[in-house]
């Protein structure tokens, strides 16, 4: 499993950039989950998706988790189960599945941490 954060000044529109990312790139059978959780002073919206990988022969998951304050937007992401055999090789899906995300961020004004 792998972990990057990213943040940027408040970036409301991050969740339909998101959605749109999810939507154009979840396979059908496999799809993605959204919960969106709204308090007084933040909303956090968690975005999980599951994707095979023919090269690991795995399905793997990318977790994605925005805390967004008045100040500041904070994105959590969280590549993970893409490890093959006793050894836990993951030939580099789990970060190649993280870095598509990581580039639409940092699209939208977001710097990694």
């Amino acid at each position: 499993m792998i972990k990057t954060v990213l943040t940027a000044r408040n970036n409301a529109e991050i969740d339909t950039a998101l959605i749109d990312w999810f939507s154009s790139h979840a396979f059908p059978d496999d799809g993605f989950y959204v919960k969106r959780i709204e308090g007084q002073d933040r909303t956090i919206t968690i975005f999980v998706a599951e994707e095979y990988y023919f090269r690991i022969n795995s399905t793997l998951t990318l977790t994605v988790i925005v805390e967004e304050t008045v100040d500041e937007t904070t994105v959590e992401i969280v590549s993970g189960g893409g490890r093959e055999g006793l050894v836990g090789f993951s030939y580099g899906a789990e970060k190649s599945a993280m870095k598509r995300i990581v580039k639409l961020l940092k699209e939208n004004g977001f710097r990694e941490q």
